[in-house]
């Protein structure tokens, strides 16, 4: 909807307002077509210009600009000019992150959750073992001599919005005070994270390793080391030829298992294998072994860096 810009990246409709109908009305148009979705999937880790999406996709530029337009009224992606070799060209990129779409009425209280979040600033690790390249970056200016470890915990590395390590681990506690207060059963994690490797390269595979109180969640590789355009909250002072911004991941684990981004991936792990009740912090580690098949680095970004504003969220239900 060009007239409208979602000012949350994670926006909630509910289909019994009637203010808000017609937008979902434009973004169930908008997603009806699967040449659209399949635009939105091609913009998912980088903006590309309209020839760039023509070229991949197979699709001409013709029909492109007719998607890209419906796309971009609905607020699903926003589109301005770059310059390019023949002048200035279209480039399109997401608005949003994910949205809901609520289909209850606002007044059933039983579907919704009660839940309790908290985030943790990205410098603000309880412990970390890791070896060169790495570095800290805070939001005006580097915080640490670069590739030495022995300075990562500087008093001013809880002001840290990029770090980066090659081999090793971090790892941070999180309060357990809600824990102690009501009945959960489900916990995740969610921070925005990418491979590492000089400048970037967008194909550099790193298998992450996610572990919560200890139990290893699970491992995913991530796909790369983005750059070539500035990150949508990456500081002007941080060179465009630099790590820029990385994929939002989310991690949550519940009586049915461990989901990665919503999506069941493990059964054998659940709940209340995690211990959550047994110590004073809930301890969340993200590592990249010595014997990863993939070992390729990692960059986890804060609340002012890359794509997402945030840190690392943690979330009980």
């Amino acid at each position: 909807m060009s007239d409208y810009l979602f000012l949350d990246k994670n926006p909630t409709f509910r289909l019994d307002d009637a203010n808000e109908t017609k937008y979902i009305e434009k973004i169930a148009y908008a997603l009806s077509c699967p040449e659209r979705i399949a635009i939105m999937k091609n913009l998912m880790y980088s903006n590309k210009s309209l020839s760039q999406i023509s070229r991949e996709l197979n699709i001409p530029i013709t029909t492109v600009t007719r998607h890209t337009n419906a796309l971009a009224e609905a607020g699903l992606i926003v589109i301005d000019y770059q310059p390019g070799i023949k002048g200035h060209a279209k480039h399109c990129a997401h608005a949003i992150r994910e949205l809901t779409i609520k289909l209850a009425p606002e007044n059933d209280e039983s579907v919704e959750e009660e839940s309790y979040s908290v985030e943790m600033p990205i410098g603000m690790f309880a412990h970390c073992h890791i070896s060169a390249p790495c570095g800290l970056l805070g939001p005006t200016q580097p915080l640490i001599k670069y590739d030495d470890p022995k300075y990562f915990f500087t008093p001013d590395r809880g002001s840290a919005e990029l770090l980066w390590f090659n081999v090793g681990h971090v790892s941070y506690n999180f309060p357990t005070e809600v824990l102690y207060h009501h009945q959960c059963h489900s916990i995740s994690f969610s921070f925005e994270v990418c491979s590492e490797t000089a400048y970037y390269n967008e194909k550099w595979p790193s298998d992450l390793s996610v572990f919560i109180n200890n139990v290893e969640a699970l491992t995913t590789t991530l796909p790369g080391d983005f750059g070539g355009r500035r990150g949508k909250f990456s500081p002007a002072y941080w060179s465009i030829n630099s790590t820029q911004f990385g994929i939002l991941k989310n991690i949550k684990v519940d009586q049915q298992g461990v989901y990665e981004n919503n999506v069941l991936i493990r059964k054998d792990i659940k709940f209340d294998d995690l211990n959550l009740y047994k110590g004073n912090a809930v301890q969340l580690r993200l590592e990249i072994k010595k014997d990863a098949v993939h070992r390729g680095g990692i960059n986890i970004f804060g609340k002012n860096f890359g794509d997402y504003n945030q840190a690392i969220v943690m979330t009980v239900k």
